[in-house]
């Protein structure tokens, strides 16, 4: 009987801690070879770049990702992405940036969530 109680609360305990993590974000592999994540990523970067710069946080430039930081994938009614990367500018300015991109289901619609920039 002792077992089973065990057995129970056990299971209810993983179950919990399973539960907890469906809902965040999860790191994803990230490749410059995978055609869709660099699409969702270079959407990010073209429409939080005119952004910081309209507020000063970066200076007046064309701005790429140069380096993946980080990648994360969200399941939520579509995908978030999360990607943190290094960019930079045709003068050698840099920074590090966070984007994170809503794709609807079917992926034809993306938009900008959020964008934070760190200088460097």
């Amino acid at each position: 009987m002792k077992f089973f109680i065990v057995l129970v609360l056990a299971l209810a305990v993983f179950g919990f801690a399973s539960a907890q993590q469906a809902g965040g974000y999860n790191p994803i592999q990230f490749s410059a070879n995978n055609q869709q994540l660099v699409d969702i990523l270079n959407f990010g970067v073209q429409q939080a770049t005119p952004q910081a710069i309209q507020s000063g946080q970066i200076s007046q430039g064309d701005w790429n990702w140069t380096n993946v930081i980080s990648a994360q994938a969200q399941v939520v009614a579509g995908m978030n992405y999360d990607f943190i990367v290094d960019i930079a500018d045709e003068t050698g300015d840099t920074a590090r940036l966070n984007v994170i991109i809503f794709v609807a289901p079917g992926g034809s619609t993306m938009s900008l969530s959020s964008y934070a920039v760190f200088k460097m």
